[in-house]
């Protein structure tokens, strides 16, 4: 067909232009180097003053002073219900049977 015939003669052309492309989106791109999202984000693999810390919870600040300043209303308050008459213990032995609820 004429449609195929006009593809086929157009494609090294586009194949080239798709190649620049791609050449000019590795050069200008915003992920470049080692931290090209290969590998995980360390400070190893980051500038400088990167720090990314361990996901853990802010309980108050740093004053101007340096002081930390701890907020009382950030501190979790865990509720924990008496468990003088429970007649649960915390090992399950594995020879125990499987339960399951399904039909």
């Amino acid at each position: 067909s004429i449609m195929s015939s006009w593809f086929t003669s157009r494609r090294p052309v586009e194949s080239a232009l798709w190649s620049m492309v791609d050449a000019l989106k590795g050069k200008f791109g915003p992920r470049q180097g080692a931290t090209s999202g290969k590998f995980a984000l360390t400070s190893k693999r980051a500038p400088r003053n990167f720090y990314k810390g361990k996901g853990a919870m802010s309980l108050g600040f740093i004053s101007r002073k340096g002081r930390f300043i701890l907020q009382r209303e950030k501190v979790p308050e865990y509720v924990v219900p008496d468990l003088v008459d429970c007649e649960l213990k915390p090992y399950v032995s594995y020879s125990t049977p499987k339960l399951s609820n399904r039909p």
